[in-house]
C-alpha cells in the first residue's frame, strides 16, 4: 500500500510538472496568477519542476552524446553531462540570490512578504523554456538555431512580474524584468564554459 501511494504520489508530481510546463508556454498570463497565489516553498519548486527538468537533459546529453560517437567516450559524455547539471543548478541559484537582493530596489511594495519564495518563483519558473530547449537540442543537434527561442524567457519575466507587487515606475519593472531575463539567459552559459575549461573538455 505505501508502495502504492508513492508510485501515485510521484505520477501526480510529474502530472503537475507537465501541467505547469503546458500553461507557462499556451496560457502563461493566467498561470502566473496561480503561481503567485500558491504556498509552495522553495524546496517543492526545486525538486518537482527544477531538478526533473535539469536531470533529464543532464541524462538525455550523455546518452545523445555516446550514441552520437562511434567510440563510445563514456568519460567525455559524463563530463558534458555534469556541465549541464551543474550551469543550470548554480545558475538558477544565482539568479535566485540576485533576483532576491534587488527586489526591495525596484518595487514599493510586494504581494508577499516571503521573498525568498517569490524571486525563486520568478526565477525557476522562467527558466522552464530554456531546460525545454536544451533538451530538444541534445535529442536533435542538428537544430541548435532553436536557442533563439529562449527569449521567450524575457516574456516570461514580464508577465511574472506583474503579480508580484508594486514597481515604483513600469520602467522600472522593465530594468527589472531585463535584469532577470539576462541572468537566466547567460550565467549558465557562463558557468558552462568555467566548468568544461576546469574539467577538460
Amino acid at each position: 500500500m505505501e508502495a502504492t501511494n508513492k508510485q501515485e504520489s510521484l505520477s501526480t508530481k510529474y502530472k503537475n510538472l507537465f501541467i505547469r510546463t503546458r500553461n507557462l508556454i499556451v496560457s502563461p498570463k493566467t498561470e502566473w496568477e496561480e503561481i503567485h497565489k500558491e504556498k509552495s516553498d522553495i524546496n517543492y519548486i526545486l525538486a518537482g519542476h527544477v531538478l526533473p527538468y535539469i536531470g533529464a537533459l543532464s541524462l538525455i546529453t550523455f546518452v545523445s552524446y555516446i550514441a552520437s560517437h562511434h567510440n563510445y567516450p563514456f568519460e567525455s559524455a559524463l563530463k558534458l553531462a555534469l556541465s549541464q547539471f551543474a550551469s543550470f543548478f548554480f545558475g538558477l541559484h544565482i539568479a535566485y540570490f540576485i533576483t532576491l537582493n534587488i527586489i526591495p530596489k525596484f518595487t514599493i511594495k510586494t504581494n508577499t512578504k516571503d521573498l525568498k519564495q517569490l524571486a525563486f518563483k520568478i526565477t525557476a519558473y522562467c527558466s522552464t523554456v530554456l531546460y525545454l530547449i536544451k533538451i530538444v537540442i541534445a535529442l536533435v543537434p542538428q537544430i541548435y538555431y532553436l536557442q533563439v527561442v529562449g527569449i521567450y524567457v524575457v516574456y516570461l519575466a514580464y508577465l511574472g512580474t506583474k503579480n508580484m507587487g508594486t514597481f515604483e515606475s513600469r520602467d522600472m519593472r522593465i530594468v527589472f524584468t531585463v535584469i532577470v531575463s539576462t541572468l537566466l539567459l547567460f550565467v549558465p552559459y557562463f558557468i558552462s564554459v568555467v566548468f568544461m575549461k576546469f574539467i577538460g573538455i
